[in-house]
């Protein structure tokens, strides 16, 4: 290479230099390299910066029935003056809590979901998820997790929610308490029972809207009448507002029932039992719940006295979203504390698969001290494969009756809660 090669080289370096075109890809390698050094650093900072997020979650209700939804609140905050940018949290929800419009992978697990957050400077987000409650439960969340530069940072974020069992639809007059209590049945206006009744006439100044008959009132309503042609519902007397429910989860011997059944036809049992806790509670029984299965806490059965209002319902309604329906204990013992404590004036209802033989002792026993029986009774050989709206009928029981632990011929099965003749 000679001398003005040389030259010439260096003079288009010269004016390559001095030039726009280098300007412009010097201008863009150095913003490249302070955009990267930048970014390191960044990520360093935010990764020591991550301790000043406070992540909460929370369902919106603390309890639902079977099938309704509700929102699962996520609530983070910075507490830093540094901007945190892409934080993903990431977290595991139940497949029984169905996340409205998640893809399930069809594998069978966890639902996985990843949130991700950018936060200014002591700003906080506030995200709703609509959450479908599927099936009875109680859901415990945890943890969450956040993945930095020196591994996942695991964040304390419990929440739970009580799936309840679902209300089913039931004529509980056919259930009526001053039935099951007949020795107990007034005509003096001590209690109003609200399972019963025994007709309709029209509505008075004071009347409740709750015993309003809209079906009848629409049929005689017309122009002119106003009000009073409004219909309202009139229900029996009573004079025992006290009522027991039993749940027994023993299978009799040499029952042909596969396991699958056998859950299906529990969970039709504890719906049932819901929905009498539900109606009689607000119709201001005294309502017990007792049960040979075992509870949330490990106990080997479950026994609610007989008391009244909203707080003891949940407290009932969330024994029953968290057991598990499985015979744990004799369902004679249970009869035997009732037996013991000197039980009277009850209405005992007893969900069962079957009449246990061993029980109709303590059960007439009951019966003298002033309590009624009544079985529900769940049919195995009737049970489908899918949960329907009604797997029960039931039917009268009276101590005396030598066939007692028997079926009698006239009970019809239906979809729904039907009566024998004895009522």
């Amino acid at each position: 290479m000679n001398i003005d090669s040389v030259d010439a080289f260096l003079e288009r370096m010269k004016k390559f230099v001095n030039s726009t075109a280098f300007r412009v890809i010097l201008i863009i390698v150095l913003a490249l390299a302070a955009f990267l050094l930048l970014r390191r650093l960044y990520i360093s900072l935010r990764n020591k910066r991550l301790s000043n997020l406070i992540y909460e979650r929370n369902f919106s209700e603390s309890g639902v029935y079977e099938g309704e939804c509700v929102e699962l609140v996520e609530t983070i905050r910075n507490a830093g003056f540094f901007p945190l940018f892409g934080v993903d949290v990431e977290s595991y929800i139940y497949n029984e809590l169905e996340l409205e419009e998640y893809e399930s992978d069809g594998k069978g697990g966890m639902q996985y979901i990843i949130s991700r957050f950018n936060l200014l400077p002591y700003m906080q987000i506030k995200r709703r998820h609509t959450v479908n409650c599927v099936r009875r439960g109680h859901y415990r969340l945890q943890v969450a997790t956040i993945y930095g530069k020196k591994g996942p940072i695991t964040l304390n974020a419990p929440a739970e929610i009580y799936v309840f069992p679902k209300i089913m639809s039931l004529d509980l007059r056919n259930l009526a308490a001053s039935r099951l209590q007949g020795n107990l049945a007034s005509m003096r206006p001590l209690y109003t029972d609200p399972f019963s009744f025994s007709g309709i006439r029209d509505y008075r100044f004071g009347d409740r809207l709750s015993q309003v008959n809209f079906k009848a009132s629409a049929k005689t309503m017309h122009e002119g009448y106003g009000y009073s042609s409004l219909k309202v519902n009139v229900n029996d007397f009573c004079a025992s507002r006290k009522m027991m429910i039993y749940i027994d989860f023993h299978l009799p011997m040499g029952s042909k029932i596969d396991g699958r059944k056998y859950n299906l036809m529990a969970e039709q049992a504890l719906r049932f039992c819901a929905s009498i806790i539900n109606e009689a509670i607000f119709g201001g029984y005294a309502v017990g719940l007792a049960a040979n299965c075992k509870t949330y806490d490990g106990e080997l059965s479950v026994k609610y006295g007989c008391e009244s209002g909203t707080p003891h319902m949940i407290d009932m309604l969330r024994e029953l979203a968290s057991i598990n329906p499985v015979e744990s204990s004799s369902f004679a013992a249970l009869l035997d504390r009732a037996v013991s404590e000197a039980m009277s004036d009850t209405e005992i209802l007893i969900i069962c698969y079957d009449r246990a033989q061993e029980a109709l002792l303590k059960l007439s026993l009951l019966e003298r001290r002033g309590n009624s029986v009544q079985f529900m009774v769940l049919d195995p050989e009737s049970a489908p494969d899918e949960m329907p709206d009604g797997l029960i009928h039931n039917a009268p029981y009276n101590a005396s009756d030598k066939n007692a632990g028997e079926f009698s011929e006239n009970i019809s099965f239906t979809d729904g809660l039907t009566s024998g003749s004895g009522l």
